[in-house]
């Protein structure tokens, strides 16, 4: 097989793989963010229940978990502009 030949199914195959760890990558932190929703809603509903809504702006781990949501949504959205761009340069070669 002539070296050129492989030498792009090699680069084509890299390109495929780069976007499937991408995927990856980006399901599993839609699934952190996923679960830090689950945690805030948590603990909005007990504070609602105990009539602390005041009260729950300034405890830590609520403060915490929105600073998590806000990370994980920022790389979310890199983890979509990434996998754009790659598709769009491959259709662009196409």
């Amino acid at each position: 097989m002539d070296k050129t030949v492989l030498n792009k199914l090699k680069k084509h195959a890299m390109g495929f793989a780069s976007a499937t760890l991408v995927r990856v990558e980006l399901a599993t932190e839609e699934s952190r963010l996923k679960t830090k929703f689950q945690a805030l809603g948590q603990k909005l509903y007990g504070a609602v229940q105990d009539d602390l809504l005041k009260a729950i702006k300034d405890d830590p781990s609520v403060v915490e978990i929105i600073g998590g949501i806000e990370e994980s949504q920022k790389k979310i959205a890199e983890l979509e502009k990434k996998l754009s761009k790659e598709s769009a340069g491959k259709s662009e070669k196409a």
